[in-house]
């Protein structure tokens, strides 16, 4: 059974100036008052945890990972998954766009390797935004907000998975808190964009025989060769990437069951 459709009126215009807020708390980061200082502290702290934990997180700050986790919506609610899809672009772009205005280096181009603790391959370039932040903070910001609101008290710990994509950037040495910070609330207002468009979807396009949600399936085949075959700059991941690949295989495999079968009456 097809979910019925969320309105708009679900994303009430305050929440459109939580990107906002959270620059606007965040200020003393990307207004660069404590570094490098917040750097090295938070780097430092960061490591006392295995490096998989850093590397897994960092996972799901790419779009492969977040399509492959939230695949069951194919067909349980699709809304879930066209949300944060509709968000991508944006967030693309602002990432896109942020990181050819800012053009900052990155903390190991300014501190170098000595003292810093570093995960996967060291990257020195391109740091504000963080893209991985961005996708993060728009993947859990799309689907919390297609979600009907007495839904959504269960997932706010979407954002707190977003947030712990965030510190993993630091953890492992690849940007400046200052980056996830920006990063966070361009990922928010991508989402809040994401999930106000998926609410205009009409319910007829989000049934698996839909041709809308059979083209969003063969997009999951590009993710699952990228999940096989990329290790996206952390060899360690490499297993677990397997292991989710081999979810997001299975999930492909019961939604063409459920498109290529009877229409329903």
């Amino acid at each position: 059974m097809t979910p019925p459709a969320t309105s708009a009126r679900t994303i009430a215009p305050w929440h459109w100036g939580l990107p906002f807020l959270v620059l606007a708390l965040t200020a003393p980061l990307w207004l660069g008052l404590w570094e490098p200082a917040v750097f090295r502290t938070l780097n430092r702290w960061f490591s006392v945890l295995p490096d998989v934990v850093w590397s897994l997180l960092s996972l799901f700050g790419t779009g492969w990972a977040i399509y492959a986790a939230s695949a069951p919506a194919l067909w349980r609610q699709p809304r879930i998954i066209l949300a944060w899809l509709c968000a991508a672009p944006l967030a693309g772009v602002l990432t896109r766009i942020g990181k050819a205005m800012a053009d900052n280096p990155r903390p190991l181009e300014v501190l170098g390797l000595d003292g810093i603790h570093v995960i996967g391959e060291p990257l020195f370039i391109a740091s504000m935004p963080s893209g991985h932040s961005i996708t993060a903070f728009a993947g859990a910001t799309a689907i919390y907000f297609s979600l009907a609101p007495g839904q959504r008290r269960r997932w706010l710990w979407l954002f707190a998975f977003a947030f712990g994509v965030a510190c993993s950037r630091v953890a492992v040495g690849a940007h400046w808190p200052a980056d996830t910070a920006v990063g966070a609330a361009g990922g928010m207002l991508s989402g809040l964009t994401g999930a106000w468009l998926a609410a205009r979807i009409p319910v007829q396009h989000l049934r698996p025989q839909a041709w809308l949600m059979r083209g969003v399936a063969l997009f999951g085949l590009y993710c699952l060769y990228v999940l096989w075959t990329d290790k996206m700059g952390f060899a360690i991941n490499l297993p677990y990437q397997y292991a989710l690949g081999a979810f997001l295989a299975a999930c492909l495999l019961a939604f063409a069951r459920r498109s290529l079968g009877r229409k329903p009456d």
